[in-house]
């Protein structure tokens, strides 16, 4: 029989280290814990109960349980959990929800949409936090959540990615937490039967028949075969140094030695660092509409460009760095493979470059002095 007091300590070892590393919590939060009485929501509420008595750890709980509408299920028990851990419970009616996943369930299989209903779960998530005040929502999802989310993007949608422990949504001003991003769920599922919480029954007709679930129990027979997998997997998620794919050699290259890559992440920042010998970290790295272009040469990076897409479909190139003993054909086809990109996209473009530093090579590739700005109009689509 587990001990409960043991397993608590090392799943909150667990958790204060996901805070450490990814910065989580901070003092004076107020924390809307997400709770739909499964294994994994009791587990973080129960833990967070203790470690907001940690030291500096002076933050606020309250849960909140959103009605979806499904079948009716006794809550009580778990209301009850919640108030005897001194923490405020909300019930926060949304029973329009179960109608319209019904409207859009599989006519073959009946199942309900589960892409439809987390994107929905969400978006009523940031609006009751919104409403109640609350800047910061912790959501239960732990390490094996993590890697099926990761396998299923690969089978499903030819995507590596899985969820973040920290994810701030700029239009909604919330900020979602994972705390349990360290916890392997068999170790929840041991301290929930060694606490006795009171789990509530999942309503929901898809429950035991998603694709989720079917790529939990492919990962549980390769771990039968595999056993050091299950660990490899979860070092794998922060394992940057030996994080390789196509994607870091994928770009243009027009001779043997040259290389023009569009970047993607923050990453690349690394090598941008090198050319403009600035201090830079991967937090620079301005997603969205800013596009970034480096040029290595023999391997070494030698120049790069920033430049932003405007609606309108112009261009604004911001910044154009070089390393002193760059050529100016090399320099040059930075430009050529940054301008056909554009061009294979959308044509006309107007590019223009504002910048005080190596105007000689955007001159020397056709652009036009218009008072303090250089410009250039492509106005069709440049072969590779």
């Amino acid at each position: 029989m587990d001990n409960s007091n043991q397993l608590r300590k090392r799943l909150l070892a667990a958790l204060r280290k996901a805070d450490y590393d990814y910065g989580l919590i901070n003092d004076g939060d107020k924390i809307l814990v997400g709770l739909s009485g499964g294994k994994d929501s009791l587990a973080l509420l129960d833990l967070l109960s203790v470690y907001r008595k940690f030291p500096g750890k002076n933050f606020s709980l309250s849960a909140i349980h959103l009605d979806f509408g499904f079948p009716a299920v006794d809550f009580t028990p778990v209301e009850r959990f919640v108030h005897d851990l001194g923490i405020e419970y909300i019930p926060y009616e949304a029973k329009e929800v179960y109608g319209i996943l019904k409207d859009n369930s599989n006519p073959k299989t009946h199942l309900l949409p589960c892409s439809i209903c987390s994107r929905m779960r969400k978006a009523i998530v940031n609006k009751a936090a919104n409403r109640l005040g609350f800047s910061k929502v912790a959501f239960a999802h732990h390490m094996d959540d993590a890697i099926e989310t990761l396998f299923l993007n690969m089978a499903y949608g030819s995507r590596i990615a899985t969820f973040e422990p920290k994810m701030f949504l700029e239009n909604a001003k919330i900020e979602f937490i994972r705390p349990l991003i360290y916890v392997r769920e068999n170790q929840i599922v041991r301290y929930v039967r060694a606490r006795n919480l009171p789990i509530a029954k999942n309503s929901c007709g898809n429950d035991k028949k998603t694709q989720r679930e079917s790529m939990k129990k492919f990962l549980a027979a390769l771990y039968e075969k595999i056993p050091d997998a299950e660990s490899n997997f979860a070092n794998m998620l922060s394992n940057y140094d030996s994080f390789q794919l196509f994607f870091d050699r994928y770009g243009a290259h027009p001779r043997s030695n040259i290389e023009v890559k569009r970047c993607y992440t923050g990453r690349d920042m690394l090598d941008i660092a090198k050319v403009g010998k600035r201090t830079m970290t991967e937090d620079d790295f301005e997603k969205g509409t800013c596009l970034y272009y480096l040029l290595r040469k023999e391997d070494k990076p030698i120049a790069y460009l920033k430049a932003q897409e405007n609606l309108d479909f112009s261009v604004d190139i911001q910044y154009l760095e070089r390393i002193p003993e760059s050529q100016m054909e090399d320099v040059t086809t930075l430009l050529d493979i940054f301008e056909k990109n554009l061009s294979m996209r959308h044509v006309p473009r107007e590019i223009s470059y504002c910048g005080k530093k190596n105007k000689d090579v955007f001159l020397a590739f056709g652009y036009v002095s218009d008072g303090t700005v250089l410009k250039k109009k492509v106005t069709k689509a440049l072969k590779m």
